[in-house]
């Protein structure tokens, strides 16, 4: 069913629209039927309708009034009116649909039936959106990564890298459980592979997964604890941005 709230000053014109509703279009539920600008703003607020019926020409305040009170409106809008010179500007306002008094059952309808359209669309938009949000692709797909070693090539879940270290041209990798491989890679080559997943250079010869500091320490002139308890120098040059690191995650 189609939320809908009707305004107009004018009740024999609320009667009729309620009556043109019910018999051609039984999809839309009337939530309120107000005479007033006010008392349409506050069933609006009160009943958070889906659409809104809105007179244009309404004694003490215009429909394009009503309107102003809802800078973000929630729900479409579908104005009527027995004037024509108004549709430029209820357009301008993005009104969903301009009706003209007395209002053709012919119009009702496509008014009706364009509102269907555009909540389904939108609606296909929100679960589009809604399920690119908890699509997560396969871990193999994203988390795992391809290491070269002198035997051949090794494929391990970044998480399980807990630092490396430099030894000239070649890098050793060590993982959890105290396993460790050495890579025909430099330090340097191994970062760029790593920075995706949360791993910071700290000194010219190491770099650590963030996941696996256990603290830091000022003594010696700052040194990093793992969690397999290594200890690790940080560069001078490092230090600043180690320590914005350790205050970022505290």
């Amino acid at each position: 069913m189609i939320k809908a709230i009707l305004i107009d000053d004018e009740r024999d014109a609320l009667e009729m629209l309620e009556w043109q509703l019910k018999q051609y279009c039984p999809i839309v539920s009337i939530l309120a039927m107000c005479t007033s600008s006010d008392e349409g703003v506050e069933a609006i607020k009160k009943q958070s309708p889906q659409l809104v019926f809105l007179d244009i020409e309404m004694p003490h305040k215009s429909g394009f009034e009503v309107i102003k009170s809802f800078p973000d409106p929630s729900f479409d809008i579908i104005f009527t009116t027995a004037y024509n010179q108004f549709a430029v500007q209820a357009f301008k306002i993005a009104a969903l649909d301009y009706l003209l008094k007395p209002i053709d059952a012919e119009d009702l309808t496509k008014a009706i039936i364009r509102f269907e359209k555009k909540q389904l669309q939108q609606n296909l938009k929100t679960q589009l959106e809604q399920l690119m949000k908890e699509y997560k692709p396969l871990k193999w797909q994203t988390e795992r990564i391809a290491l070269p070693t002198a035997d051949g090539i090794i494929f391990t879940d970044p998480q399980e890298i807990v630092r490396a270290e430099a030894s000239g041209n070649y890098a050793t990798v060590f993982f959890t459980g105290a396993k460790k491989i050495l890579l025909a890679k430099t330090l340097k080559e191994i970062e760029e592979l790593l920075k995706p997943f949360s791993f910071i250079r700290i000194h010219q010869t190491h770099l650590v997964s963030i996941s696996h500091i256990a603290m830091y320490s000022k003594n010696d002139g700052g040194v990093i604890v793992m969690k397999d308890g290594t200890r690790l120098p940080v560069s001078r040059q490092r230090k600043e941005e180690v320590m914005n690191l350790i205050h970022g995650i505290t």
